[in-house]
C-alpha cells in the first residue's frame, strides 16, 4: 500500500499491478502527515479513539469550559488515570488549563476515527482511518487531519486487505454491525 500525501490518493499494489485506489484526507499544515515507511500489521473493527492529549488540552478543555455535556454528546467518556469513569458534571472545568484525564471516544457513527483503522505502528502514531466526515473527499484540496490519513470507503479497502486472510465483505459487515470490537492480525 501506498500514500500519496501530495496527490491525498492511497493506492494498494498486488504483483506490480494497482488493485485498489482511494482518495485520503491528508494532515493540516500546521498537522502535517508525517512521511515514513512501515508494515500494516492489524486493523481495528469498530475501534475506540483515545483522543490525544494535544486534542483534549486545545480543542476539548476549552469546549468544556462553556458547556459540561459536550463530550456526552460526542460520545466521548472522561476516565481518570485508573480507567475509571468520572462525571463531566462533576468537575470545576473552568479552574483547569491542562486536561488531567483521559478522553475516550466509544465505538460508532460519531467516531472520529470511524469504524475501521489500518494499522503500521510508527514513531509519528499514525494511520489510516475511517471518518464520519465523509463530505471532505469530494473535495480538490483535502488537507483536514491532525496528521493521520482518512480513507474513502474504508471497508473497500478492508476487503482487499483482509482478502487473504480469509475475510468476506459479507464477514465485514456482520462485524461492523455487532458494534463488537475486533482486532484482525495480518
Amino acid at each position: 500500500m501506498f500514500a500519496n500525501l501530495a496527490d491525498q490518493e492511497l493506492k494498494v499494489v498486488s504483483d506490480g499491478k494497482t488493485v485498489h485506489t482511494a482518495r485520503i484526507v491528508v494532515g493540516k499544515t500546521y498537522h502535517k502527515t508525517a512521511v515514513f515507511t512501515e508494515e500494516m500489521t492489524y486493523l481495528v473493527i469498530n475501534n475506540y479513539c483515545n483522543v490525544p492529549s494535544s486534542i483534549a488540552n486545545n480543542e476539548y478543555l476549552p469546549k468544556l469550559k462553556k458547556d459540561a455535556g459536550y463530550l456526552q454528546r460526542q460520545g466521548i467518556r472522561v476516565l481518570d488515570r485508573s480507567g475509571k469513569e468520572v462525571n463531566p458534571f462533576s468537575v470545576n472545568w473552568g479552574g483547569m488549563s491542562r486536561m488531567p484525564y483521559r478522553l475516550r471516544q466509544d465505538t460508532g457513527d460519531k467516531n472520529a476515527l470511524g469504524r475501521v483503522k489500518f494499522m503500521f505502528p510508527n514513531k509519528y502514531n499514525v494511520y489510516i482511518h475511517d471518518t464520519p466526515s465523509k463530505s471532505l473527499f469530494a473535495k480538490d484540496l483535502r488537507v483536514f487531519s491532525h496528521g493521520c490519513m482518512r480513507v474513502q470507503d474504508p471497508f473497500d479497502l478492508a476487503e482487499v486487505i483482509l482478502k487473504d486472510e480469509g475475510w468476506s465483505r459479507s464477514r465485514i459487515d456482520a462485524q461492523v454491525q455487532s458494534g463488537k470490537r475486533r482486532i484482525v492480525k495480518l
